[in-house]
């Protein structure tokens, strides 16, 4: 993901503004993660496999997005 961010940031003006943003939302959803694994009372070893597999989704995710194409919008 990091090198996906950095391509963009290089590639447009906005684009650390963007990667900000999706390295905080990406850092939001692991943390409410860890908060829901903790209060469940989850072991170390499933705490970090759901934290694994939230940070991979999150990044798959984003590639999808990335290649989706997205209808032009008229003026």
């Amino acid at each position: 993901m990091g090198f996906l961010l950095l391509i963009e940031f290089i590639s447009q003006r906005q684009g650390a503004a963007q990667s900000l943003a999706l390295w905080l939302l990406l850092a939001g959803a692991l943390a409410l993660t860890l908060w829901e694994c903790r209060e469940r009372g989850y072991r170390l070893k499933v705490l970090l496999w759901w934290m694994s597999f939230v940070a991979l989704t999150h990044v798959v995710g984003y590639i999808v997005l990335r290649f989706v194409p997205r209808p032009e919008i008229e003026s």
